[in-house]
């Protein structure tokens, strides 16, 4: 049985998607939200409004504190979660599948009903600082960070998805409940379970906490413009014992036809210890512990970047070796035999990754949410197994031959070394 026999979707009469894919066997349940706003979706004033609601929501209801929503999960021993990205935020919670029903029930209830109490968002600010203080503290979140800032400026792609102390600072529980009541609607939710589902279930409770909700609008998002920002060098001074180094580039959207490609190029350039990066700037020439590549694609672009670190001593001799090899990659491409090594690799990588329930429920909710279509798993092996050489040493060419921006964190005196 594929995957396109077990999956069920229902559109409800105010558009809210519910899918669910079933996994015989299976003895466990994933239940998520998937809402298509994120960081992305935000006024500069109002930066981190998205990751902040996240945080409030597990909070609870006015009738269910956040101990008894905490207590509901735990006392089953399942796990609740969430996280916030740049055009979606996720809330998902994996239970066995005899609470599946009541998990629902709770996880759906603190998405349509939170307290959003102003004691609430002032004691979650002091935690949402730390967490801000501890990204700008952390030398490979800052690189990354900058990096994004360079690759997308003046726009909201290019903004910390945490938001920035002083937005954080002047946030307040109005805001945050008007942000939730304009985009948490229907028209940007998704509703995705995986595991031992029972389909009917999870519609109707989905329909019992949601179906009296209006549609609502989507983001109207301001596409990113203008041509790659040209290649530049941007540093950031850090009291750390390494420098920092991370390439980026502008890449493809999320439902670009190439992205099959430029999963494989990836793969092929940093995305597993086979890898270019791995061989060359670890193995051959012990110039990093870690180093690695990968891409990210939104509605309108997307990204690919370079990492990896070493001693501030060695930062030259890094970021030499690096353009050295990004610059073999574009002028030759890649051989049949990493094409094949990747394409096998990765797609061994995709079908070990959908193990477990959570992470089926995250696939299907993703590409709904962000796509408004799930592709079946056996389509996207064929669609990988399609990718010719000249389809990824093309993409390569596209996106790694643009111009390049390059994040360099670490002590001045690193800096100075790399032409900062």
């Amino acid at each position: 049985m594929t995957d396109r026999q077990t999956i069920q979707k229902t559109t409800l009469g105010n558009g809210l998607r519910v899918v669910t894919e079933s996994i015989v066997g299976s003895r466990s349940a994933s239940i998520g939200a998937w809402f298509a706003v994120g960081s992305r979706d935000e006024t500069p004033e109002r930066s981190g409004v998205s990751h902040f609601l996240e945080h409030l929501l597990f909070k609870g209801t006015e009738d269910r504190s956040a101990r008894v929503v905490a207590e509901m999960i735990d006392g089953v021993g399942g796990d609740m979660n969430a996280f916030t990205a740049r055009e979606h935020t996720a809330f998902y919670a994996r239970v066995p599948s005899s609470a599946r029903e009541t998990t629902a029930d709770v996880l759906f209830d603190v998405l349509r009903r939170p307290a959003l109490r102003e004691s609430d968002v002032d004691a979650e600010r002091l935690v949402i600082n730390e967490e801000l203080i501890a990204a700008y503290d952390t030398p490979d979140d800052v690189v990354h960070i900058v990096l994004y800032e360079a690759l997308f400026p003046e726009h909201a792609l290019g903004r910390e998805v945490l938001g920035d102390p002083e937005s954080i600072r002047a946030m307040r529980s109005d805001d945050i409940a008007e942000f939730h009541a304009q985009w948490y609607r229907p028209a940007n939710l998704v509703i995705a379970a995986a595991g031992d589902i029972d389909h009917d279930a999870i519609v109707a409770i989905a329909d019992s906490h949601f179906g009296d909700l209006e549609i609502g609008e989507q983001p109207n998002r301001v596409r990113v413009g203008g041509s790659t920002p040209s290649p530049t060098i941007v540093g950031t001074e850090l009291p750390v014992e390494q420098l920092h180094v991370a390439l980026g580039w502008r890449g493809l959207s999320h439902d670009d036809p190439r992205r099959y490609a430029l999963a494989i190029a990836n793969q092929i350039l940093g995305g597993s210890p086979s890898s270019r990066l791995f061989q060359s700037i670890r193995e051959d020439q012990s110039l990093a512990y870690t180093v690695f590549s990968s891409t990210s694609g939104y509605a309108d672009v997307g990204s690919a970047s370079v990492y990896a670190a070493t001693s501030t001593q060695r930062g030259p001799e890094l970021l030499a070796a690096l353009t050295d090899e990004m610059a073999a990659l574009v002028e030759a491409g890649v051989t049949d035999h990493e094409l094949e090594l990747a394409r096998t690799g990765f797609e061994g990588s995709v079908i070990l990754g959908l193990e477990d329930s959570g992470s089926r429920m995250s696939r299907i909710a993703t590409s709904e949410a962000l796509r408004g279509n799930i592709v079946p798993i056996d389509i996207f092996l064929e669609r990988l197994n399609a990718v010719s050489i000249d389809d990824v040493n093309s993409v390569i060419s596209d996106v790694y031959g643009g111009d390049v921006i390059t994040s360099l964190v670490g002590p001045p005196e690193a800096l100075a070394s790399c032409g900062c």
